[in-house]
């Protein structure tokens, strides 16, 4: 307790003492506080009156930043503009030289085309088809080919109203069995004209005029006269001849060659309609005639023809050759092609309908390719398109050449002699009939018996160069150049490169290949006196404007052969008819030269091509024929005597009486 009293007692002694001190100190500081702060708001006001002096003199210069950046932007906004105005004005100037480009470009470029476009949308042009030049037989008479009248159906869609399009497709479709919406597809299409059927009859055309007639149709449709190629004798000459497509255009044979004679120039139709395809009324047709092609005379006799061909075809199936055949007649004064059968043969109004009886039970299940390829070996004119081995035949041209350089005679007895074989260069070239040699010969004997040694023998002595010569006189190392398509060239060893072996298989017609038509122009040679002659199919050309005729004329060549040498040959042909290996081809009442031949087909095939070739009457050859049959395989077997040589008989034994050629009696009985 006493301790408290102490405490208190000091505390009040303290507050004694501090109070005087508080009271100085108080009136000082507050004087000091009052300067303090009167120098303060000195300061605050010198303060306020710096930041209203910066203030303003911000504002001054914030103003006088906006100020120059309005101007720059004023400034830039000038340059802008001017750029703005300079790229406009470039695009003005490219988009005017572009417009001015196109327009040139339609004026001067395009403008024929959409001329003609425009043309074609304000008019109506329809054609009119030529009638194709007829083809006549040698005689003039008898008609090959020609172009009977029928017609093409077509459509004005845009003159059809809407409401008889589908009327008119079922009419059409029903009257020519085509398929409705294949016609109404055409009949809605947006054009001015429409075919609708080709090659129409007389009868369905009839049938439509009455239809359109009952229905009061009468424009719209179009009933205008064509042509359709047609051919009376279907199969004659059908490889000569040849075929049309369906647009009238020669496909093969003289209707292709021919073909800027036979097809004449398109007429037309024309008229102008409105901008819809629609008949401007008053407005008429302007009618441009057809031109009809050119007719044709062929060197063809169509008797002679039907005569080969019936003999052709008989041989070819009782010797079942496999690989068909052909028969050249031929007029050796004139180079007329008489007659060119091949076997077999096709329907010409029908051309690829044709299938042969070895290929109608796989036909079906062939591909379309190789249907066409079998039917090209149909069309094909072997006569002129293919070559071959000619054989003994060919022993002709060999014995010309001996003879026209004098190496031999014709009778000179015991001249040769056939010991079975010859040796040349070391290989031994047998005779055919080497198990029993020929023997002493001349050379008329020789060709009799068709002694093979006795001709390499005269090959040799002739020698290669001038073996070629005589080649090429007779035209076996060029064609013929006959008016038929697809003739091919003969097949020989370069001359450099023929050897004594070579050009001794030449000399008796084997390892080369010539065709058909160049072997009988070579023997028309020598029937002609020597002279050559250029086969001809067609003889004249009969203008259809003015019926003014054109020969076609007779080319005849160099002389070959003399006649001296020309009468031998036929002499000596004239034996082997009567006397040899060409004994089947006699013809009672006529002298009848010839010669058979019998050669590989090929290399190594097992086939066989065999032939005859001959001239009537001898004495005054106006005929010459050639009979050629590839790979007999019947009982007859395939030597040329025995196959080939009965056919000459019987061909010549039409033929001759038919052109009335006098009798020589020669081999009268």
């Amino acid at each position: 307790m006493g301790l408290a009293i102490m405490g208190k007692e000091r505390f009040r002694q303290k507050k004694k003492i501090e109070k005087p001190l508080k009271s100085r100190f108080d009136k000082t500081e507050i004087n000091k506080i009052k300067k303090e702060k009167k120098n303060v708001e000195s300061i605050e006001k010198l303060k306020k009156k710096f930041e209203n002096n910066q203030n303003k003199k911000y504002k001054k210069q914030i103003k006088e930043a906006k100020e120059e950046k309005f101007k720059q932007e004023g400034k830039n906004s000038d340059i802008s503009r001017k750029r703005r105005l300079k790229v406009c004005l470039i695009l003005v100037i490219i988009l005017a030289v572009l417009f001015i480009v196109r327009i040139a470009w339609i004026q001067f470029i395009d403008g024929d085309k959409l001329k003609q476009m425009a043309l074609e949308q304000q008019s109506l042009d329809r054609e009119i088809n030529p009638r194709r030049g007829t083809i006549y037989d040698a005689t003039g008479k008898n008609v090959l080919a020609i172009s009977s009248t029928v017609n093409t159906i077509t459509v004005n869609p845009n003159n059809i109203s809407k409401e008889n399009k589908e009327k008119v497709a079922e009419a059409l479709s029903n009257i020519f069995e085509l398929d409705y919406e294949t016609v109404l597809k055409k009949v809605k299409k947006n054009s001015s004209i429409e075919t609708i059927a080709k090659r129409v009859d007389k009868e369905k055309a009839d049938e439509l005029r009455i239809w359109m007639a009952d229905n009061n149709i009468d424009v719209g449709i179009n009933i205008d006269e064509d042509t359709k190629r047609y051919y009376p004798y279907n199969s004659l000459a059908s490889q000569v001849i040849g075929f049309c497509g369906s647009d009238n255009q020669g496909l093969d044979g003289i209707e292709a060659i021919y073909e800027e004679e036979l097809q004449g120039e398109k007429g037309r139709i024309t008229k102008v309609t409105d901008a819809n395809g629609g008949e401007i009324e008053g407005e008429g047709e302007n009618y441009i005639p057809a031109t009809d092609g050119n007719d044709l005379v062929l060197s063809i006799d169509a008797t002679i023809q039907g005569i080969a061909e019936k003999y052709l075809k008989e041989a070819c199936i009782d010797n079942k050759c496999t690989d068909g055949g052909n028969i050249i007649v031929m007029n050796p004064k004139t180079g007329d092609i008489l007659a060119m059968a091949g076997y077999p043969d096709y329907n010409l109004n029908e051309p690829y309908d044709t299938i042969i009886d070895e290929l109608k039970p796989n036909w079906d299940n062939m591909s379309e390719t190789e249907q066409i390829k079998e039917m090209q070996k149909v069309w094909r004119n072997k006569a002129v398109a293919d070559t071959y081995e000619p054989g003994s035949t060919f022993k002709l041209v060999t014995a010309s050449a001996a003879l026209e350089e004098g190496i031999t005679t014709t009778d000179k007895e015991g001249e040769f002699c056939c010991t079975g074989g010859i040796t040349v260069a070391g290989v031994r070239i047998s005779c055919w009939r080497y198990y029993n040699p020929h023997g002493s010969e001349s050379l008329r004997e020789a060709l009799k018996n068709s002694c093979n040694p006795v001709f390499i023998g005269l090959g040799q002595e002739i020698g290669v160069s001038k073996y070629y010569d005589y080649l090429e006189k007779f035209g076996l190392l060029r064609r013929t150049g006959i008016d038929l398509p697809g003739e091919a060239g003969s097949i020989f060893l370069k001359e450099e490169k023929v050897g004594p072996v070579e050009l001794a298989t030449i000399s008796f017609g084997q390892r080369f290949e010539i065709t058909p038509i160049q072997m009988i122009t070579a023997v028309s040679t020598i029937a002609n006196n020597g002279v050559y002659v250029k086969p001809r199919i067609v003889k004249q050309i009969i203008n259809s404007e003015t019926g003014e005729v054109e020969d076609i004329p007779v080319e005849e060549g160099e002389r070959v052969i003399s006649e001296e040498t020309a009468e031998g040959i036929l002499s000596m042909m004239e034996t082997v008819v009567a006397e040899g290996t060409g004994k089947n081809a006699q013809v009672q009442g006529y002298s009848i030269g010839g010669k058979t031949g019998t050669s590989e087909d090929g290399v190594n095939t097992g086939k066989y091509v065999t032939s005859f070739v001959g001239v009537a009457p001898v004495s005054d050859p106006e005929v010459v024929i050639l009979i050629t049959l590839y790979n007999p395989t019947g009982e007859g077997g395939h030597q040329g005597g025995g196959v080939a040589a009965p056919i000459g008989s019987q061909v010549l034994g039409e033929v001759l009486p038919y052109l009335e050629v006098q009798k020589d009696n020669t081999l009268e009985e």
